[in-house]
């Protein structure tokens, strides 16, 4: 019996299947060469350092993403503890799980954003600074330049192609994709009754990050407006796209749904809300709206008798 979870392993599978072309168009892909407009005030903002780095945003993204899935499942073994809640049943794989196929959602993201960034090739707004095209061989009454060089030597190889890689944002579409997938999960697993205020207050924060993250990608100058709005786009729509297709098959708490099922079918169980069952009552009464029969009725009224004898 292996040891692994399978949607973990499978999710590794398919992360080695689609990380070679994601890695290759990363480090070396050659993008188109759009060209621009003399005039154009969009491409002549000032270079300058990234406040998040490629780094620094892949640390805190899966840092983040670790502590969440654990701190999760952390919380719902307290509750199934303490509450002896019989909602909840843990999973040694969970954790496992929901990882495998975050690390699957980022690869597809990644692959996302790398084959659009490369095809449209969209100039950068720091184009001008970096590239310092040699204006004196460049007619600008033509309109659109498609035809020039760039004669900045300080600037690496690596820099001068990256400049052709604005739309969409790389940065904005992985944070939004952890944010909205790490909002999922806890919609779907986290199962607290002590507190109605920290699932939303945990959501609303996350998406916060996102926002912030795709700001300063704006402020330093690295994308447009557009590039950025793309990338939180494409990040949202391949978190919940993902989540919908493999997360609610693989994160489910199988033994709670095994056993509820069981009980349904034996009646005694009727299903609520957030796959919680509650007992069906042996008699029918006005407040009973399961639309269920008991699996006991009393057929005749049973008459108790109140007199007393001395």
């Amino acid at each position: 019996m292996s040891l692994v979870a399978p949607p973990f392993s499978s999710a590794l599978n398919g992360n080695l299947g689609f990380g070679s072309p994601v890695l290759y168009l990363y480090l070396m892909g050659s993008p188109y060469e759009a060209g621009f407009f003399c005039d154009d005030t969009s491409l002549k903002y000032p270079d300058k350092p990234s406040m998040i780095s490629d780094a620094l945003l892949t640390g805190v993204a899966f840092g983040l993403t670790t502590t969440a899935l654990l701190m999760v499942e952390v919380m719902n073994r307290l509750e199934r503890k303490y509450k002896k809640s019989r909602c909840l049943s843990g999973d040694p794989f969970i954790c496992l799980k929901g990882f495998g196929i975050f690390l699957f959602g980022f690869v597809i993201t990644q692959l996302f954003t790398e084959v659009l960034k490369n095809t449209l090739g969209r100039l950068r707004p720091t184009f001008i600074d970096v590239c310092r095209p040699d204006f004196s061989r460049i007619n600008c009454s033509q309109g659109y330049i498609t035809n020039y060089t760039c004669t900045n030597k300080e600037n690496l190889t690596n820099k001068l192609r990256t400049i052709h890689q604005s739309f969409p944002s790389g940065h904005a579409a992985f944070a939004m994709f952890t944010t909205m997938y790490l909002v999922l999960y806890i919609q779907k697993r986290l199962h607290i009754t002590y507190s109605h205020i920290l699932k939303p207050t945990v959501q609303a924060a996350l998406f916060l990050l996102s926002l912030v993250c795709g700001i300063t990608r704006i402020t330093d100058h690295k994308h447009h407006p557009s590039d950025v709005v793309a990338g939180l786009i494409i990040g949202s729509i391949v978190a919940c796209a993902i989540f919908h297709s493999l997360g609610t098959k693989f994160l489910n708490d199988t033994k709670h749904e095994k056993s509820s099922k069981d009980d349904e079918e034996d009646g005694n169980w009727v299903p609520n809300i957030n796959g919680c069952q509650t007992p069906l009552p042996l008699l029918q009464n006005e407040f009973d709206v399961s639309g269920r029969s008991p699996s006991f009725v009393l057929k005749q009224p049973i008459k108790i008798s109140t007199s007393v004898t001395v």
